[in-house]
């Protein structure tokens, strides 16, 4: 029998818990799997399940009693075989370094030059999907599928519930991409196939972590998220902006620029968090509260993101501008505010980019958001690491705001 350890009472946020109780019901039980003295007894609020389940769990220390202190649950670990598990003794502070490989995930060579990941098999694990990873070594498929692994609870709260669509490239970042966006015959079937209003073809979508490794073995080197509330796709869950610079601006001018956004979209009583693109601009993301019914709506979601871009270009017309012809756009940052639509997408966060070196698009905290940051060291190879140091975006899911408010705050503040 399983030895008990104690309560784990934060990080359930409404993403979380929409993937973990239809898995906690599926795995309901009779009777408690636990023995020894801590065991909890039987009463009305509790509910007991098989031990098939392996959770994260953050927690500060132990108890004399053998209990965690302050736990929080990180999520679900389907890479994780339950035999692996042990007690644990104290990290060492500052480990986790910048510039190191990701921790290790459970990846398994079989015969035939195939690899198993997540329980996905992964065929030709060797084959070169980025030639160099910065560091004259090419970043494989396998590599890819492993990256997935290490960083698929960090992702997956921003992807699951939502269209997807992939950008594949089964030769490399060198050879011909496939953009796709609609589920196909013979996909994997840990996918979700999802039909939507207006379209009579099911739309791609990965909720589960193991959905993560089965893109990787198509070889989907990008993630392109609807920016939906979880499951419906007809109401805003979030807001993005893209900044994106003339290519003869300094990066420091992009930064300038997503202070400037942030403080002007807190001052409206909404909530922000930046990460790179994984190319040369930010994403500064606002996080929505959803109504249970009635609006704001797609339109007047990207009509509010809009008006908010145009103010800003108003107000510095020689810093930005909202009109994306790049032959307008010298000197200045472009404010795209279109990624606020029904099925607009934006790249998914901690997702890799096609393009040389495998940057990633990376969650940071706005203090590390100051003049010097180089989005370019954020790469496939040493993003799980710097999450396992940094843990950025913390409260994210209770930060969410209503959208309302903050319309009607805007149209005040023009009069």
């Amino acid at each position: 029998k399983l030895v008990y350890a104690g309560r784990v009472g934060t990080g359930f946020g409404a993403d979380k818990l929409e993937l973990l109780l239809p898995r906690l019901k599926a795995a309901a039980a009779d009777k408690s799997p636990f023995s020894g003295p801590n065991a909890p007894r039987p009463a009305a609020n509790i509910h007991w399940l098989k031990p098939e389940l392996v959770a994260e769990i953050e927690f500060a220390n132990w108890t004399e009693d053998g209990l965690v202190r302050q736990a929080a649950y990180k999520g679900l670990r389907s890479d994780k075989p339950a035999a692996e598990i042990m007690v644990e003794t104290a990290a060492e502070a500052g480990a986790a370094d910048a510039d190191s490989d990701p921790p290790a995930t459970a990846a398994t060579r079989v015969g035939g030059g195939r690899a198993v990941i997540m329980g996905t098999t992964i065929s030709h694990p060797d084959k070169a999907l980025w030639p160099d990873d910065g560091a004259g070594k090419p970043v494989t498929k396998l590599d890819l599928a492993e990256y997935f692994a290490a960083v698929a609870d960090w992702i997956m709260p921003h992807i699951a519930g939502r269209p997807c669509s992939i950008i594949r490239a089964p030769d490399g970042i060198d050879g011909q991409r496939f953009f796709e966006r609609h589920s196909r015959p013979g996909m994997a079937k840990v996918l979700t196939s999802v039909v939507v209003s207006g379209d009579r073809k099911p739309y791609l979508q990965i909720d589960r972590a193991e959905g993560l490794a089965a893109v990787a073995q198509a070889a989907a080197i990008e993630l392109h998220p609807w920016n939906c509330a979880p499951n419906r796709p007809d109401v805003p869950g979030r807001l993005v902006f893209d900044l994106d610079p003339a290519p003869d601006l300094d990066f420091d001018a992009v930064i300038d620029g997503a202070l400037e956004l942030r403080e002007r979209l807190e001052a409206l009583g909404l909530a922000t968090f930046c990460k790179t693109t994984g190319g040369k601009g930010l994403h500064v993301v606002v996080p929505l509260k959803a109504p249970k019914r009635g609006g704001p709506d797609w339109d007047e979601a990207k009509a509010f993101a809009r008006a908010v871009c145009a103010r800003m270009e108003h107000d510095s017309p020689t810093r930005y501008l909202i009109n994306m012809a790049k032959k307008q756009r010298g000197g200045r940052i472009f404010l795209d505010y279109l990624r606020n639509d029904r099925m607009s997408t934006a790249v998914a966060p901690l997702s890799p980019r096609g393009r040389p070196g495998a940057p990633v698009s990376m969650l940071i905290d706005w203090p590390e958001v100051r003049r010097g940051l180089d989005p370019k060291r954020f790469t496939l190879r040493n993003a799980a690491a710097v999450l396992a140091k940094t843990k950025p975006w913390q409260g994210y899911d209770e930060a969410t705001r209503p959208l309302a408010p903050a319309i009607k705050r805007f149209g005040a503040s023009r009069r």
